[in-house]
C-alpha cells in the first residue's frame, strides 16, 4: 500500500518496532497475550493516519509514535472486549483470546491494554487539554457498543445505524488523525478537516465491512457469510433491504430465532437492493472524504490519503 510513499513506509516500519517495545510486562502471560492481539496483523491504518497527519507539520517521532501506539493499543483492547461480548470464537482466522485462554484472562488483558494506551498518551508531551479527543473516543466507543448490544435482534433505522458506526468505528480513525495533527502543531482548521475526514473514512470503512459480510466467505475474510446477522446484528445491507421490502422482516426474525433459510435470505437481500443501496451510501462517504482532503493544505503526504480512500 505504501510503495509510492517511501517516507511513510519507513516510518511505519520503525513504528512497528516501537509498538512491540511498548508491550513489555513483568507478567509473561500479559506480554504474550498483548503481543498476540496487537501484533497479529492488520493494515495499521490508524497509526498510518497519525503519522500522515503529523507529516503535514512539525514531525517528531518522539511525539508521534506514542500517539499512534496509544490509538492502536486502544483499538486492540476494544477488539478483545468485542470478542468477549460477541462470544466470538475466531478473529482473522485465529482463536480469540477469550476462546483460547478464558473470558476472565481476556478481560484482564483488555483492561491492561487500556492502561497501556493511556500511559502512552502522557509520553506524547501534549498538554492534557489537547488529549480530549481520546477521552471522547473512549466514551463514544462505549456508547456505540452498548447501543449495538441493546439493539441486538432488531433492525435499526439508517440514522441510528450511522450514529452507531460513527461512534464505534469513525471516532478512532478521527482520533488518529487529530492526535497526529496536534503532535505536529497543525492549525485548528486543518486539524478539524482531518478529524472529519477520519470520521467519514470510518463510516465508509464500516460499510465496506458490512458489504463483505454479505458478499464474501470464510475463505477470503475469515468469517462466514451473514455472520453478523447470526449474532443478532443487522448490518447496513440488511437495513437497506428491509427499508425497501418490509416482507423481509419475517425472514430476518426467523434467522434471529435460529431458523430460516440463510441462502434464500441472502438472495432476497440482494434482490431488494440492500447491497446496491449500501454501496451508494459508502460512495457518499467516500465523496465526503475526498472533499475534506481538498480542504487540507496540500503536501506530498496528502496524496497518501487519496490512495487510502481509493482502497475502500
Amino acid at each position: 500500500m505504501w510503495e509510492k510513499f517511501p517516507v511513510i513506509k519507513e516510518e511505519l516500519a520503525a513504528f512497528e518496532d516501537y509498538l512491540k517495545s511498548k508491550l513489555s510486562s513483568r507478567n509473561d502471560f500479559l506480554k504474550k497475550a498483548s503481543e498476540s492481539v496487537v501484533l497479529s496483523g492488520g493494515k495499521r491504518l490508524r497509526p498510518a493516519f497519525t503519522i500522515i497527519a503529523a507529516l503535514h507539520g512539525d514531525y517528531s517521532r518522539e511525539r508521534v509514535f506514542p500517539a499512534a501506539a496509544s490509538i492502536e493499543i486502544l483499538h486492540a483492547a476494544t477488539l478483545i472486549h468485542d470478542d468477549i461480548i460477541d462470544n466470538a470464537k475466531t478473529r482473522r482466522g485465529q482463536p480469540t483470546l477469550s476462546e483460547k485462554h478464558s473470558i476472565n484472562l481476556a478481560v484482564y488483558t483488555g483492561d491492561y491494554l487500556f492502561s497501556k494506551s493511556l500511559r502512552l498518551l502522557v509520553e506524547t508531551g501534549l498538554k492534557p487539554e489537547r488529549l480530549d479527543i481520546v477521552t471522547r473516543a473512549i466514551a463514544l466507543l462505549c456508547e456505540g457498543e452498548i447501543e449495538q448490544y441493546l439493539g441486538k435482534y432488531s433492525i435499526a433505522s439508517v440514522g441510528n445505524y450511522l450514529k452507531r458506526i460513527l461512534g464505534k468505528t469513525g471516532i478512532l480513525f478521527s482520533a488518529s488523525l487529530v492526535l497526529g495533527a496536534k503532535t505536529a502543531n497543525l492549525s485548528d482548521d486543518t486539524t478539524r478537516w482531518l478529524g472529519r475526514f477520519g470520521a467519514s473514512f470510518g463510516a465508509a470503512f464500516q460499510i465496506r465491512d458490512d458489504l463483505l459480510d454479505i458478499l464474501s466467505d470464510d475463505k477470503t475474510e475469515g468469517k462466514p457469510v451473514l455472520n453478523d446477522l447470526k449474532e443478532g446484528i443487522a448490518t447496513l445491507p440488511i437495513i437497506m433491504a428491509v427499508r425497501n421490502n418490509q416482507e423481509l422482516r419475517h425472514e430476518i426474525n426467523q434467522i434471529f430465532d435460529g431458523k430460516g433459510d440463510m441462502k434464500l435470505l441472502l438472495h432476497n437481500v440482494i434482490q431488494s437492493g440492500g447491497v446496491r443501496d449500501a454501496q451508494k451510501l459508502k460512495e457518499k462517504y467516500i465523496r465526503k472524504c475526498l472533499g475534506y482532503i481538498e480542504k487540507i493544505p496540500h503536501t506530498p503526504y496528502t496524496d497518501a490519503l487519496n490512495d487510502i480512500v481509493s482502497w475502500l
